[in-house]
């Protein structure tokens, strides 16, 4: 693919992956977060099938098998579950803003992990982001969401593994093939937790809207726009996706309150910045 297609594939992502934090937050009014997230993969899966069924290649080898669920653990049951989680009691804006402290830790981790060079900046963007994380968990006790704050920021350490573990791992296989195979291995899982949470038949008779709130969520803004971000995160490196990601929460928040009202505290303001700094910074102290 050429810079421009990379270009719009970013722009695709950033677009339905901020648009998907007010959706959940009102998806969320009619299903619990456990059918929501069973019903996210399953849209995720028929979308990946139908849009990118010739590219795929569901032959597995025995060694694929293992690091392939790990990184559905940690990119999508784990990481959507605790994201929904923390939606249910915070705003669909402080949930992204928080999820996307992602960028700031994923740096730390790939320096660690991956060994990846840098500079004086990572510290500075370091400092910056958990400095935004500080206030804006400062004004969550005060207005008593600490604990929506915390699993959000659980959710997002889980992404950061994951992306991490795929860049070390997984960059080799083909990135169709990935996507599908990580809300694959999380089908089953995912039903037998909303099955454990929802005994009745609610699971199996979800209302019209939510159907249809879920298929915009899974489709484009999950198969389509995880499609773009396995893309991205396998031609560049990883600080290079994530200087720019400070974007989905800026244009989260545009949305929420288009569509919700939601008008974020002035404290979620000064988070957003720290963070944004913070996401800037880490970029920028990472070299080859």
């Amino acid at each position: 693919m050429n810079r421009r297609v990379d270009v719009l594939l970013f722009i695709v992502m950033v677009v339905f992956w901020a648009i998907n934090y007010p959706l959940v937050k009102i998806a969320l009014n009619y299903m619990n977060s456990y059918s929501l997230l069973f019903y996210r993969v399953l849209f995720s899966i028929l979308g990946i099938l139908f849009i990118f069924n010739k590219k795929l290649n569901l032959h597995l080898t025995r060694d694929e098998i293992l690091p392939l669920f790990i990184l559905s653990m940690l990119n999508v049951l784990i990481f959507m579950e605790l994201w929904f989680m923390a939606e249910s009691t915070i705003s669909s804006s402080l949930s992204s803003i928080i999820i996307y402290t992602y960028p700031v830790t994923s740096t730390l981790l790939s320096i660690i992990i991956l060994k990846e060079s840098y500079s004086r900046f990572v510290f500075m963007g370091i400092i910056f982001g958990f400095t935004g994380v500080i206030v804006i968990f400062f004004n969550g006790l005060l207005s008593g969401l600490g604990i929506g704050v915390l699993i959000a920021l659980a959710g997002s350490f889980s992404w950061s593994a994951g992306t991490i573990y795929y860049k070390k791992y997984l960059t080799g296989k083909k990135r169709e093939t990935t996507n599908f195979y990580q809300f694959a291995f999380s089908l089953l899982p995912s039903f037998l937790i909303a099955a454990a949470a929802d005994p009745g038949i609610g699971l199996i008779t979800p209302p019209p809207i939510f159907l249809l709130i879920v298929a915009i969520i899974g489709i484009p803004g999950t198969a389509v726009a995880y499609y773009a971000f396995l893309h991205l995160n396998r031609v560049y490196k990883v600080s290079t996706i994530s200087s720019f990601l400070f974007l989905v929460p800026a244009v989260s928040v545009v949305f929420g309150f288009i569509i919700l009202k939601e008008i974020p505290t002035l404290y979620e303001v000064a988070g957003l910045i720290l963070v944004s700094i913070g996401i800037i910074f880490s970029a920028k102290g990472l070299r080859k």
